[in-house]
């Protein structure tokens, strides 16, 4: 068996393990994959497993758009132009125009030549068909059910088929939290949400978007929890005192033995520190106020001490 030959759950459904997990459902007239990977490297050896199971490419349905979900389409396209892409409304605009991805990363401003790598600039993809966020819908003769795990992304979707989850960046697998530390979000609050959501499903199997293959979800999604919580209890404590955003990610990376060391990091982790005190303001548990030009946060229910900034290391 080729090293490239997807691993198979079920008659039709399996994936490809990797960095990037990619899922793949074998259709009526060919392969569908469930997000291609990080770039045409990765796009190869995907291509040399549906050759070598004989199947022709007639479908990618996008998880999200993050670039190492769909760097591989450029070049999967360029070997089957008929195939079409589906994916969810506003990460569809990403997708075909990848460079909005450092531009938000950037804060809105022209991206850095730094942040114009691989890992935050895929090459632009066409989309075909947009994602519903909570529905079923067919492709080459396969059903697939559609759920709406918004959190890591604005609207990230899992895929199901044959009650086989694949799960995208819902939850992340136990390596992974250990080795990211400050995992990436947009908000925390839809994170807790999805991962709840998730924990009630009582599918087959599941597949993160970065992790093992598990057959029950419940133990994974709930250290996720308990991880992203934890993240939720330290930023709260460094608001104790009243701090700029700047003191604050700066205190969060040491007390999570966070170093950061080049520009794509950086944007990373304080999208992802942006991501948690969304969820905390959202749930009520911080406040801000706007005081000689800074933006200041603090834990609700603190006093401001003479409008002074806690900085301390």
């Amino acid at each position: 068996m080729s090293a490239n030959t997807p691993q198979m759950i079920t008659d039709r459904v399996g994936f490809f393990p990797g960095h990037v997990n990619i899922g793949i459902v074998i259709g009526k007239t060919g392969a569908i994959l469930i997000d291609s990977g990080l770039d045409t490297q990765t796009a190869k050896k995907i291509k040399k497993g549906l050759d070598a199971i004989a199947q022709p490419l007639c479908a990618i349905i996008q998880t999200h758009a993050h670039a190492d979900h769909f760097g591989g389409n450029a070049y999967l396209l360029g070997c089957w132009p008929e195939a079409q892409v589906w994916a969810p409304p506003l990460e569809e605009a990403i997708i075909r125009y990848p460079i909005l991805e450092p531009i938000y990363l950037n804060m809105g401003a022209e991206p850095l030549a730094d942040l114009r790598n691989k890992f935050l600039l895929a090459q632009a993809s066409r989309v075909d068909h947009l994602l519903p966020l909570e529905d079923v819908v067919q492709i080459d003769g396969m059903e697939f059910s559609i759920l709406s795990l918004p959190g890591h992304s604005w609207q990230q979707v899992g895929v199901v088929c044959e009650n086989i989850c694949f799960a995208a960046d819902s939850y992340l697998g136990e390596e992974v939290l250990e080795k990211h530390k400050l995992p990436f979000l947009v908000d925390a609050h839809e994170t807790l949400l999805s991962l709840i959501k998730l924990k009630e499903t009582n599918y087959s199997g599941y597949l993160p978007g970065h992790g093992p293959y598990i057959t029950s979800v419940i133990n994974s999604v709930q250290k996720n929890i308990e991880w992203h919580q934890r993240i939720y209890t330290v930023l709260e404590e460094i608001l104790e005192e009243e701090n700029t955003l700047e003191n604050a990610l700066a205190l969060l990376c040491e007390r999570l033995h966070i170093s950061i060391e080049n520009a794509s990091s950086f944007v990373l982790f304080r999208t992802a520190f942006m991501g948690y005190l969304v969820g905390l303001q959202k749930e009520e548990r911080v406040v801000f106020r706007f005081a000689q030009n800074r933006w200041l946060w603090r834990k609700a229910g603190t006093d401001v001490q003479d409008g002074a900034v806690g900085d301390e290391r």
